[in-house]
Order: C-alpha cells, then sequence, then structure tokens
C-alpha cells in the first residue's frame, strides 16, 4: 500500500504527461518542448484539466529552476500532479532517490517522449529528476 501512496503524484503526473503529449499538441511535441509560450499554455490547459489552479501550473513553469523549456514543461506537469495529490507529498519528499528511479522507468516506457528529450539531449535521468522536483514543490 505505501508504494501506491508514494507515487500517487508521480502516477498522476505521468499520465497527464501522456494525455498532453497525445491530446492537443501531440501533432507538435516539439513546440511545447521548444516554445516557452507553448508550454505555459499546454501546462494551464493541463492544470485546467485536472482541477488546479491554472495560473499555479503558468508560475510553477516560470519559476522552474531550469533553463531549457523542456525541464521547465515537465517540472510543471509535476507540480500539477504533486498539487492534485498533496495528501502523499511528505512521502515523496523523503523518498525522492526511489522516486526519480520509477519515474526514470515510466519515463523510458513512453518512446515519443524518450525520442523528444533525446533530440533535446535532457537524459530521461534528469527528466525524471525534473518531474519529481516539481511534485515536491507543490508540497505545503
Amino acid at each position: 500500500m505505501r508504494v501506491i501512496v508514494e507515487y500517487a503524484g508521480i502516477v498522476a503526473a505521468m499520465s497527464l504527461l501522456a494525455a498532453t503529449l497525445t491530446g492537443a499538441y501531440g501533432q507538435n511535441v516539439a513546440a511545447v518542448f521548444t516554445s516557452g509560450s507553448v508550454g505555459v499554455a499546454a501546462v494551464a490547459k493541463a492544470a485546467h484539466s485536472q482541477k488546479v489552479s491554472a495560473a499555479g501550473a503558468k508560475r510553477a513553469y516560470r519559476t522552474a529552476p531550469y533553463g531549457k523549456p523542456a525541464l521547465r514543461y515537465l517540472f510543471a506537469i509535476g507540480w500539477i500532479g504533486g498539487t492534485r495529490n498533496r495528501g502523499q507529498c511528505a512521502l515523496t519528499s523523503i523518498t525522492q532517490d526511489a522516486t526519480r528511479k520509477h519515474t526514470e522507468r515510466e519515463i523510458r516506457r513512453n518512446g515519443k517522449l524518450l525520442s523528444e528529450l533525446r533530440k533535446r539531449k535532457i537524459p530521461a535521468r534528469i527528466a525524471a529528476s525534473a518531474v519529481v522536483k516539481g511534485v515536491v514543490s507543490a508540497c505545503p
């Protein structure tokens, strides 16, 4: 049971990530990963779909501790997942390394995402770290 609770925010973030990359932006995933304005619009739309503050998601994107739009996007998606599952924030904070490894496995399973990350020379480990940091940043 602990593992299910521990990864709830990550599972939510990864599901949301897959949905946004195959949904409205599926035809142009590159735009989400290369353009700040497209990335902000995508996280706002994702936040709205999850009934989470779009303004908060935009703020998470803009204040993410990364320069690359792809990592900012992943961080903001993590923030949305963490905000949606606040009950497990403390556990994710404590087990960040294990959570990162789990997230990395999930990223490696998504061929489209992995391909886009490789094009930008972003290792799956770094992408996973951005998602996890986003989840943890949503903790009160």
